[in-house]
């Protein structure tokens, strides 16, 4: 009986639809804009080639599927290497900074990210890192003016969390005694994966509210990504308007040149920005949902 169930079940999770096929769906104008119209490249006959076939249709279509889901997995893939691990190389883990934000109060918060921005780019060449670091902070270059005046402001939030301290001291005697004995939780340990996958395993009333998160989470890491890759060719098209006097993206609304193109850069930049503190602000969802279940679980008992 239960095989049958599963027989009925979609072959794909939600993580799938939204994310790989949300993300690769909604990529294709831009990928269109921005790189097939902008450099000629042909779109595939399988796109424009229509058949009185049914049987042929059919092929097209899940082609069509094929393709979009393969879109979506490059962009997953592309915003974990360029965006996720940029922000971890720069900021710190989520679970690092949930920690941080506990021992500091709301009016140095600012502070401490700064003073964590430096420090861990100051540890970027002892850690050999130095490569990887460089071509990501090249990556995000088109955004630098927005991380300007979020870095000055302090209008972030990276180091706001919802746990309340006892909460936290909870789940981190609950890690200490249940989850693995003997260890504790401290900024400078490797303690979350443990504590995710323990809360995964053993609290499932938890797990639809984190899947939730991390769906969410991940689709706006690859939109901003996609935001992001765009800004860079309107920077390129705005250097080879000035260079050549040519305007590949053809006439707009706005014009062409050098006053659309600001205009679009900065569009695409702040989208950008904003995708990424949305990946972020449910990335952080997601780790507190994990530590609240570990902390509020009333399956849990200790040794």
């Amino acid at each position: 009986m239960d095989a049958l169930k599963n027989l009925g079940r979609p072959p794909f999770a939600n993580y799938d639809i939204v994310v790989y096929f949300g993300g690769g769906l909604f990529a294709l104008p831009f990928i269109y804009r921005y790189f097939l119209h902008p450099f000629g490249v042909p779109l595939p006959s399988f796109v424009l080639t229509e058949s009185s076939q049914v049987t042929l249709e059919i092929i097209r279509g899940l082609a069509l599927l094929m393709a979009v889901y393969v879109i979506g997995h490059l962009l997953a893939y592309l915003s974990s290497q360029l965006v996720e691990k940029a922000v971890d190389r720069f900021l710190g883990k989520i679970s690092t900074a949930i920690i941080v934000s506990l021992q500091s109060s709301k009016a140095d918060r600012n502070a401490k990210l700064k003073a964590m921005f430096r420090e861990r780019a100051e540890r970027i060449q002892s850690e050999n890192a130095v490569f990887p670091s460089i071509v990501r902070g090249i990556f995000h270059f088109p955004n630098v003016i927005h991380y300007g005046f979020v870095y000055l402001t302090g209008i972030f939030g990276y180091l706001d969390t919802r746990i309340p301290p006892d909460a936290f001291e909870s789940a981190k005697s609950r890690y200490s005694s249940v989850v693995v004995p003997g260890c504790e939780v401290r900024a400078d340990e490797k303690w979350y994966k443990s504590l995710e996958y323990y809360v995964i395993n053993n609290i499932p009333d938890a797990v639809p509210r984190m899947y939730n998160y991390l769906v969410m989470a991940g689709l706006f890491r690859s939109l901003s990504f996609l935001f992001l890759w765009s800004s860079w060719l309107i920077l390129i098209f705005l250097l080879t308007n000035a260079i050549f006097d040519t305007w590949p993206l053809g006439l707009t609304e706005m014009g062409t040149g050098h006053g659309a193109g600001f205009i679009e850069w900065f569009s695409l930049s702040t989208l950008s920005v904003f995708s990424l503190v949305a990946y972020l602000k449910f990335q952080r969802r997601y780790v507190e949902e994990a530590i609240l279940a570990l902390a509020f679980s009333n399956t849990i008992k200790a040794n």
